[in-house]
């Protein structure tokens, strides 16, 4: 899919498939807060539904680019569902080949959508909305194929002897792929009429991103501590010129709303990073108050930045909606901010939490299009 192919006037009608991946939002959403009732490790569920069974299927879908998700794209949503369950079983021969067999399925489809050497991302005619794009696509088989060499590494091989090169800490890189599907999404709404300049402003955004992660992922399993915090002062430093730059240069539609709120929710992500990074020479604070500043930045990663730009998608043909923005926004920001992170530790938040979560995918969904009258103010800028 590229940026002059506009998204297909069908794609996430179909209010069957839209309601199937919404429930594997708000399963995954529950399993967050499970084992508080039940000792087992259903934080991988937690993150298996939502970045790679939700999320993955999305990125797929979005990027066939048709009416209806293609048998690839099902088989992409029964193998990432298979997984998910085969890993928290701990089954990790079965979930290892199913991981494998996830990352040809996703090649499959990046090759038949870009090409099979990914060229374009070096080629600065080529527009960051869809290297962003190519780069989510990429980045998710790539980190299917090495969650093969992972699991096996961490079970049976044991050729790498890193303590965090383990499925536990290497699951949240399938947290990559839908963040860098929201910023394609999130670029979209860019200006098109900007200076040669500004051009190239984005085009380095796109490779400080890209780069920055994959640094600060070897980072963490080399346990680097310093250099861990200089990478993620750079990556913060480069989320806050994205936000100024989108700030001002976003189009004037509804969705950058939305995108706005999304872009807040990653500057937070940059700094609860950066404090859990630096907490960790604190013992006492860390024992304290750490679990609570990692809750808080896993949820505003995945549930606020990375759910704004998945939500937009799914809406793409819909909008814009007849909606208050700005309450759903703040209800959006309740949820995730403030439930969601305290919910870890009681179940009865936890609980609110969830239903709370139901209401803002229903408050975000319940609308359809403004009416010609309404549209202007709809597209109004904040």
């Amino acid at each position: 899919m590229r940026i002059d192919h506009p998204i297909n006037r069908e794609f996430f009608v179909n209010p069957r498939l839209r309601f199937f991946i919404l429930g594997l939002m708000v399963i995954a959403f529950m399993f967050g807060f499970t084992d508080q009732i039940w000792d087992k490790n259903f934080e991988r569920l937690h993150i298996f539904l939502f970045n790679l069974c939700a999320g993955g299927f999305i990125i797929c879908y979005h990027t066939e680019n048709q009416p209806s998700p293609s048998p690839r794209c099902y088989l992409f949503l029964m193998l990432s569902l298979a997984y998910a369950v085969f890993a928290f079983l701990n089954m990790f021969p079965a979930a290892a080949l199913i991981s494998f067999s996830l990352g040809v399925v996703v090649e499959s489809i990046r090759i038949r959508a870009f090409s099979f050497l990914p060229r374009e991302l070096f080629d600065l005619k080529v527009s960051v909305v869809d290297k962003f794009h190519h780069a989510s696509v990429l980045c998710l088989s790539l980190s299917l194929f090495i969650a093969t060499f992972v699991l096996l590494n961490d079970t049976s091989l044991h050729w790498l002897p890193y303590k965090n090169l383990t499925l536990n800490v290497f699951f949240l890189g399938y947290s990559f792929p839908v963040s860098l599907i929201t910023m394609s999404v999130m670029f979209s709404f860019i200006r098109r009429d900007i200076s040669e300049q500004l051009r190239y402003i984005k085009q380095s955004f796109f490779w400080t991103v890209n780069l920055g992660v994959i640094i600060f992922f070897l980072f963490i399993v080399f346990e680097l501590a310093i250099a861990k915090f200089l990478i993620a002062t750079i990556l913060f430093i480069t989320v806050l010129m994205i936000f100024s730059f989108f700030l001002l240069l976003g189009v004037k539609q509804q969705q950058k709303h939305f995108l706005l709120s999304g872009m807040t929710f990653l500057v937070f992500t940059g700094i609860t990073g950066i404090f859990y990074i630096e907490l960790a020479n604190f013992p006492e604070l860390y024992y304290r108050y750490g679990r609570l500043l990692l809750d808080s930045h896993s949820y505003l990663s995945l549930y606020g930045w990375g759910l704004s730009g998945l939500l937009i998608l799914i809406r793409w043909n819909d909008f814009p909606l007849k909606l208050n923005s700005w309450a759903v926004i703040t209800f959006h920001w309740l949820v995730v901010g403030i439930f969601a992170p305290l919910g870890k530790n009681n179940l009865g938040i936890g609980v609110a939490s969830l239903i709370a979560f139901c209401l803002f995918l229903h408050f975000f969904f319940a609308e359809s299009k403004v009416t010609k009258f309404a549209e202007d103010e709809a597209q109004e800028s904040p």
